[in-house]
């Protein structure tokens, strides 16, 4: 009788063991360096290029996109003189124009009609090729 009695405890205490393995969360290996860290870095500092023309040009239409998106038109007009003011003090004066002082050109009277038509996501779509453009220039 206790023999029965011994292993009907056994069975008991083997199954509730395994339902509480089964039941348990799982964990994986505890891997140093492999835990998910979050860190809040500080804000970016603004790229400083204050002597070079194209960075000026930069800022500049940099200034046209943010008075755009702002619905701030006058100001992106004044932008846009003193961006194209400071590109014809850049230009080549000589005859033959390079494939990318013409695509610059254009895409300077696409910024300058978006501008005129209060057209925010035309002055977007120009200052994005226009930077892609500049940034090519001065490579």
């Amino acid at each position: 009788m206790y023999r029965k009695l011994l292993l009907a405890a056994v069975v008991v205490l083997l199954g509730a063991l395994s339902v509480r393995v089964l039941v348990a969360p799982r964990q994986g290996p505890k891997v140093p360096g492999r835990e998910i860290v979050f860190i809040q870095e500080g804000s970016p500092a603004p790229l400083s290029a204050p002597n070079r023309p194209l960075g000026k040009l930069q800022d500049a239409l940099d200034a046209v996109s943010q008075a755009a998106v702002q619905a701030n038109w006058p100001q992106a007009a004044r932008a846009l003189q003193e961006m194209q003011g400071i590109w014809e003090s850049l230009r080549p004066r000589d005859t033959g124009s390079l494939q990318w002082e013409e695509q610059i050109e254009r895409r300077l009277k696409e910024l300058q009609q978006s501008v005129w038509a209060r057209d925010s996501q035309g002055v977007l779509q120009s200052a994005q090729e226009l930077t892609g453009l500049l940034g090519r220039l001065g490579t």
